[in-house]
């Protein structure tokens, strides 16, 4: 995530992203916030800022995307568990072409900068 006083569209496309990522992990499986966040920061090798996660699943489920229920884990504590609604599929699935033309255009700018260092 962008620190503070970094570009404001940096951070909405950041957000963006992680919104993406996040509708792709409970498609996957269904999670809860803590295994979303563990399964982010691994896979982009950063720490996310607290609360980051629990803000975009906030949004996310008021959008209609994600559904939640609540369980006892382990160790006997209640969690909130999202699942993908089948409008949280449909706007993943929406985000399919303009990914795509992202990722080649990303895959070029890495090429060069690579040379670059």
């Amino acid at each position: 995530m962008p620190t503070k006083g970094e570009n404001i569209t940096e951070e909405k496309i950041v957000r963006g992203i992680l919104s993406l990522y996040i509708l792709k992990e409970i498609f996957i499986s269904r999670c809860h916030g803590y295994d979303l966040q563990q399964k982010i920061e691994n896979k982009a090798g950063i720490e996310l800022p607290p609360g980051t996660i629990y803000v975009l699943l906030k949004n996310l489920r008021e959008r209609g995307f994600l559904s939640v229920e609540k369980e006892i884990n382990e160790r006997g504590q209640e969690i909130v568990v999202y699942s993908l609604t089948e409008e949280g599929i449909a706007f993943l699935r929406s985000h399919y072409k303009a990914l795509k033309i992202a990722r080649a255009m990303i895959d070029d700018l890495l090429m060069i900068m690579e040379k670059l260092q």
